[in-house]
């Protein structure tokens, strides 16, 4: 039998981890969120600063699992205050980078053990923090593994449960006619009335930017499209926080070279319909952030035909997901389908404040059912 052992130390400089990091990754089966690429602009523009702790968990002499845990006091419900430990993400102060698709990076096949081996470590000798989350889990088998490791010693809390909307392109025929008739009578109406409209005078195009700078040119524009949705509905949008916007562009100009970056445009004559930043990983294009150029005909549905074009455009690239990612909006259940589930939980040490805090959250649940 292996011998497992654990270790943690806090990160102070980003290259600490990098050779580690990219010698599990290239034996594990993980998402983009997962990926170097990620978690190296994630350390240096979020975590660096709040002293983050690396967690390793070897096999003999063989490392086999890695995690980022960032510390953070929080209250909640006015009386009940924690201290914290959240994995690869800092959900706090406008630095929430929304990563989905979360965990612990593992060996392909010894996901179960580095999960046990991370929190019976998190157990021993991290005993002053009150609770550890894992956010953006998997229902399979990250969510399975981390129920399962919930002795008496934690408490399992789901704070949040979300399904994920996806298109599976090896099941498609070749062709933009074959997706659309994929769909529902509704959708297929829509887009196709959509794209009509919009070719009256010239064909709707797909552009895919080429190099790192027309990348960047693509992004601009598509913030301004996604600003100008968003104020048009009294709301700010994600791109007026400058931590995103400085995030998603640092990714663009350091990831763009390995191929982990799409930015794409759809135009017609009358000027651009859409922009779509992408993430490419593994053969899954995760659909990350976009900007429709609407317009006064509610007919014309520019998110619809620009992800419809994009998914035919993928296909066509090799691509094997399509990946609206979680959340629900008609337009992901309208596009594709749900395979997958995403989780929010927390493993809870035996503390008195959460006894009463659950407590008073039954009673709440419990006045409201006779209300």
């Amino acid at each position: 039998m292996p011998d497992y052992r654990t270790q943690s130390s806090v990160v102070k400089h980003v290259d600490d981890i990098k050779e580690a990091w990219l010698d599990i990754q290239s034996r594990a089966d993980c998402s983009y969120f997962q990926s170097w690429g990620w978690i190296q602009t994630w350390l240096e523009q979020v975590a660096i600063g709040f002293h983050p702790q690396v967690v390793k968990v070897w096999s003999d002499d063989r490392l086999v699992g890695i995690g980022l845990f960032v510390s953070r006091d929080v209250k909640r419900r006015v009386f009940i205050r924690s201290h914290a430990m959240y994995l690869n993400e800092y959900p706090f102060d406008g630095l929430n980078m929304v990563i989905e698709y979360n965990g612990v990076l593992a060996e392909r096949g010894l996901e179960k053990i580095v999960y046990i081996e991370t929190v019976g470590h998190l157990l021993k000798h991290c005993k002053q923090y009150d609770e550890f989350h894992f956010g953006a889990i998997l229902d399979t088998p990250d969510f399975d593994i981390l129920k399962k490791c919930a002795t008496g010693n934690f408490k399992f809390v789901i704070n949040e449960h979300s399904k994920c909307w996806q298109v599976d392109l090896e099941k498609l025929e070749p062709g933009l006619e074959s997706y659309i008739a994929s769909l529902s009578k509704n959708s297929r109406g829509q887009i196709r009335r959509s794209l009509r409209l919009y070719e009256i005078e010239s064909p709707v195009t797909l552009k895919e930017a080429e190099t790192v700078t027309e990348a960047l040119e693509f992004f601009e524009s598509m913030k301004g499209f996604h600003t100008k949705r968003w104020q048009s509905k009294g709301m700010s949008g994600s791109y007026a926080n400058p931590a995103i916007v400085n995030f998603h562009r640092t990714l663009i100009q350091r990831r763009f070279e390995f191929g982990e970056v799409q930015m794409i445009r759809v135009t017609n004559s009358q000027g651009d319909i859409a922009y779509l930043l992408n993430f490419i990983w593994q053969r899954r294009v995760y659909s990350i952030q976009m900007g429709f150029n609407y317009q006064e005909d509610k007919r014309l549905k520019p998110g619809y035909v620009a992800h419809t074009l994009a998914i035919v455009h993928n296909r066509e690239k090799g691509m094997a997901v399509y990946d609206f990612m979680h959340g629900y909006a008609r337009y992901k259940k309208s596009l594709g389908y749900c395979r997958e589930s995403l989780y929010w939980v927390a493993l809870q040490m035996p503390r008195p404040k959460f006894f009463t805090e659950n407590l008073a959250l039954a009673t709440v649940r419990r006045l409201r059912g006779i209300s």
